[in-house]
């Protein structure tokens, strides 16, 4: 993950509701099995097992907040620990078919999420976070600067 998508993740992280943190989330497993991805195909095995294994963090991650008196985290669970099971087999087999199908299903579970994460009136995930404000201003040279304030 390059230092740009940590800070625009970072950035929405700070801006997003509990559900869209969820979103969020899978947006960055996706992230790190595409990256997986690419790097079999470039035969860079030292880097295909550090994305599957943060992959695998992050869908662990998920599953540890899981709240049980929901019918539906019961589901979730089964999926993740079948996602955790696949992405292990890609792990072994350097198998770009099983992260093809964990790719699948975050995809469906991600858009699903995304669906329903408007109705969510809960709150900001990070009710202390801090409003970021960006803009733009000159400098003492009268140059454009970029500014990005917290």
């Amino acid at each position: 993950m390059t230092k740009e998508e940590i800070k625009d993740f970072s950035y929405r992280i700070s801006q997003c509701s509990k559900t869209e943190l969820v979103v969020i989330t899978y947006d960055i497993i996706l992230n790190y099995l595409n990256s997986a991805k690419e790097s079999l195909q470039e035969n860079e095995m030292a880097n295909f097992h550090f994305n599957i294994k943060k992959a695998k963090q992050f869908v662990n991650d998920l599953s540890s907040n899981l709240d049980f008196k929901y019918n539906m985290s019961c589901d979730l669970m089964s999926l993740y620990l079948y996602i955790n099971r696949t992405l292990l087999s890609a792990s072994v087999r350097k198998s770009e078919e099983h992260i093809d199908v964990c790719i699948r299903i975050i995809n469906e579970l991600r858009n699903a999420f995304d669906k329903i994460s408007p109705e969510d009136k809960r709150g900001m995930a990070m009710p202390r976070g801090e409003q970021v404000f960006a803009g733009l201003t000159y400098g003492r040279t009268s140059r454009l600067n970029e500014v990005y304030m917290r």
